[in-house]
């Protein structure tokens, strides 16, 4: 059975979410180098010779913390754009990837949020919401 994606009502809620999620991930990349600048905190000594700040090992708890949002995106939103993809692929109704793929990124944008704002537990209810949509979609390919 050939799906044709340019028409396939799932592969493009899938292609939306997936674009807002790189811009998201690039965003997150960011606001990474916002915090290196606004603290002149760089770990090369090129970068802090180049834009006056200092060179160091160990991050700026701000460049750590900004950092931790990136490897968090790395960890969760890789994950789902591979399950949500072979979701979609294996013919997944419109209704199941509509709210997959748009609770996972809203999820994933209110947990950003949250994380920059150091908020909990709400950060914490939107890792879960995200990863359960990456297991339902991963359970369903298995067993479905």
């Amino acid at each position: 059975m050939a799906i044709d994606l340019a028409n396939d009502p799932a592969f493009r809620t899938y292609a939306t979410c997936a674009g807002i999620l790189a811009i998201k991930m690039l965003l997150s990349g960011t606001y990474t180098s916002v915090a290196r600048f606004r603290n002149k905190a760089f770990v090369n000594a090129e970068d802090a010779k180049g834009f006056g700040g200092t060179s160091s090992e160990i991050e700026h708890p701000a460049v750590a913390h900004a950092l931790r949002i990136q490897r968090n995106d790395l960890e969760n939103i890789l994950p789902f754009l591979a399950v949500a993809l072979a979701f979609v692929l294996n013919g997944a109704s419109a209704s199941a990837a509509w709210w997959y793929c748009w609770t996972f990124t809203i999820a994933r944008l209110a947990h950003w949020v949250a994380y920059m704002n150091h908020l909990q537990p709400w950060r914490a209810i939107c890792y879960m919401i995200g990863y359960a949509c990456i297991l339902g979609m991963a359970v369903q390919l298995i067993f479905g």
